[in-house]
């Protein structure tokens, strides 16, 4: 994963259907010194993905529409190896990302309330050693996804 601008900044994209999710999190992580872009559903992510795509998606996995898997896999199939973080406060995300792993997806998944210090240590530690994350081949890993806490509210 290469940093999308000179200063070396990642380009992340943060997706949630609640707009005071998707925004609080841009503010925080553009003031932590990141180029960060709310958008309030799937569909306008993925349309600005395909022209312009980011470093690290970040984003809500229970929305209206498209889900925030549906919204990974349309990236990793597209050819975007972009970094994916999911997050959501709710049961049935858990469903859908063993679904997507039985697919042969990989992803990390966040647990709601999302802890802003928390997310800007990862994301830091992201740009230090960067590792691009593509499909992982369905017999790899069953583990449990990893979780974190924090302050930003549940949906």
């Amino acid at each position: 994963m290469q940093p999308s601008s000179d200063s070396g900044s990642l380009r992340i994209y943060i997706v949630d259907d609640e707009w005071i999710i998707a925004e609080t999190l841009a503010t925080i992580l553009n003031k932590g010194g990141f180029n960060s872009y709310p958008f309030h559903n799937s569909s306008q992510a993925l349309v600005r993905a395909m022209d312009c795509p980011p470093d690290v998606l970040i984003t809500d996995v229970m929305m209206p529409g498209m889900t925030g898997i549906e919204l990974a896999i349309a990236l990793r199939r597209a050819g975007h190896n972009c970094r994916i973080l999911l997050f959501s406060g709710q049961s049935g995300a858990l469903d859908l990302l063993c679904d997507a792993r039985r697919r042969g997806y990989e992803f990390e998944l966040l647990e709601k309330p999302l802890h802003p210090l928390q997310l800007l240590m990862r994301l830091r530690n992201m740009k230090r050693h960067p590792s691009p994350v593509g499909p992982t081949p369905p017999e790899e890993s069953d583990s449990p996804p990893e979780t974190g806490t924090g302050s930003i509210p549940a949906a």
